[in-house]
């Protein structure tokens, strides 16, 4: 049947419209958000309406970054910014700010006042702030402005120097009603008042447990200066922070630990928990989820006992620990899923089989190869995940014992495996039918072109349900190296966002900043 002309002419007329053009802003934002940066500058050159869109969206996804520029007097830079700022009709919600005095200046806080002017600051939702030493004088100047920001909801304030020089302000007060998430380094503040504030980040070379744990022990457990017991998830992160002798600071810690009753998350990468604090966060903290130590120092390894009162706790993470951990003791847990033990010499005895655990990491020892065989083939059977971080000096046969009850496990997808120095030891290894990921990671001390050379043959026959084996290298691989295609990518944490992590082996991660990537078909 033919069409009306009118009704013919109406339908080709909507057809030359770009169908993206319909969807609303918010809709079509939520697409920019799967594109890089030169993707979305191509989709805005397409036409004026996607130019309109990309500049909308812009200031939400990307930061305003206004620091101190060579040549440039930081004042003048400043009230630049601020022009800027009131001119144009784009609404940041990102900024980051370097905050420095001026030598021979002293028309600093008037721009200051000017960039910081609450009528631009309104929209803000992340603040991030580089503070140098001498920008103490502006304490009280910023601390108003983070007040009177209604919709922030991330701080972020960082010190210009090393973490030898750790910045104390007690003149900065952090108060602000909607603020959600706040990172310090290497800075601290003289007042966190935040009621709706859930995650706090600190590194330091600061004992941040101890000065908030002074202010409970001498006040009652009251909060006059830092209030943080209503946090659920804590990063405390002390790099170059020499353990405190818990004889001389008598229960401050333990005090820090008993007040934060509300944590989910606690990742702690300082220099020990010791028995009482490691008795504290077991009895206090009994809704924790996520719990990450980077040293334990127990002297009693039954005391992990008191793990038993973490039910819903669903990943464990322990780098380092004076004593051999019983592993009876912690598998028991009934929501546990994820274990990551590193440095740890682990007591194999009295394995119950384990239901809820999928992920294991482990650092194996020589003489605890034989008991580790044993249970991955009795009691750990039901791993979905296995991560072995072999020891530089154990040799080739015992690595291959380990690689061949690795069969016994039927439910086992992703084997990770850390300082692998060869790859021809990989044939020893029997065919994983049900493995659908292969990780491996080189070991720096011996990479060489013909230790890495295998081919694709070889791996789809070691893996034949992987769609592709990832290498992570800590240098470039020449391209002899790998006899078939491959994909390359350099970034400092390809690898650390990629697979379930604690803080610690994040960061270890970093060093294997080049992946490379080899299809299997």
């Amino acid at each position: 049947m033919q069409m009306p002309k009118e009704q013919a002419g109406t339908m080709v007329s909507s057809s030359s419209e770009c169908p993206i053009h319909r969807l609303p802003p918010e809709l079509v934002f939520k697409i920019f958000d799967y594109l890089d940066l030169p993707s979305l500058k191509s989709v805005s050159l397409t036409c004026h309406r996607s130019e309109q869109l990309f500049a909308e969206y812009c200031p939400r996804r990307c930061i305003l970054y206004i620091a101190k520029r060579p040549h440039v007097p930081i004042v003048e830079h400043l009230k630049k910014a601020a022009k800027m700022l009131l001119r144009t009709k784009r609404t940041y919600r990102s900024l980051q700010l370097h905050v420095a005095k001026p030598r021979g200046n002293k028309n600093m806080q008037a721009a200051l006042g000017q960039l910081l002017e609450p009528r631009l600051l309104q929209q803000l939702v992340v603040l991030k702030l580089d503070l140098a030493p001498d920008s103490l004088t502006f304490a009280a100047q910023l601390s108003g402005a983070v007040a009177h920001m209604d919709r922030l909801q991330e701080l972020t304030i960082r010190s210009t120097v090393d973490c030898f020089s750790p910045l104390q302000f007690s003149e900065l007060r952090l108060a602000n009603r909607s603020l959600h998430k706040l990172v310090l380094g290497h800075v601290w503040p003289g007042v966190i008042d935040c009621p709706n504030l859930r995650l706090l980040e600190a590194t330091a070379s600061l004992d941040v447990e101890t000065i908030v744990g002074k202010q409970y022990a001498q006040h009652g457990g009251r909060e006059p200066h830092w209030k943080l017991n209503q946090l659920e998830e804590l990063v405390i992160v002390e790099e170059l922070c020499m353990a405190l002798d818990m004889e001389n600071r008598p229960g401050y810690k333990v005090h820090f630990f008993r007040q934060l009753t509300q944590l989910k998350r606690l990742h702690c990468n300082t220099g020990y928990i010791s028995e009482r604090i490691f008795q504290a966060i077991g009895e206090s903290c009994v809704l924790l989820e996520d719990l990450s130590i980077a040293s334990l120092h127990l002297v009693d390894p039954n005391s992990l006992r008191v793990l038993a009162n973490l039910t819903r706790l669903r990943q464990l993470a322990i780098s380092h620990s004076f004593k051999p951990i019983p592993l009876a003791t912690i598998v028991c847990l009934p929501s546990l899923e994820r274990l990551l033990l590193d440095r740890v010499v682990i007591d194999w005895q009295q394995l119950p089989n384990v239901q809820s655990l999928q992920w294991l990491k482990i650092k194996p020892y020589a003489e605890g190869v034989r008991p580790l065989c044993d249970a991955l083939a009795g009691p750990l059977k039901q791993l979905h995940c296995l991560w072995i971080d072999f020891c530089y000096a154990m040799d080739t046969p015992t690595r291959e014992e380990i690689l061949a009850v690795l069969p016994t496990l039927p439910a086992l997808q992703t084997l990770v495996l850390q300082n692998v120095y060869q790859l021809q030891f990989l044939k020893a290894m029997p065919p994983l039918a049900g493995l659908k990921r292969l990780v491996m990671f080189t070991a720096s001390a011996y990479e060489s072109e013909e230790d890495y050379t295998i081919t694709a043959e070889v791996l789809g026959q070691l893996v034949p349900n992987a769609r592709r084996v990832e290498i992570g290298s800590s240098k470039p691989l020449h391209g002899n190296v790998f006899t078939q295609p491959y994909q390359f990518f350099k970034s400092r944490t390809a690898f650390g966002y990629l697979l379930p992590t604690d803080h610690h082996s994040k960061w270890e991660l970093r060093q294997y900043n080049h992946r490379y990537i080899l299809p299997l078909r």
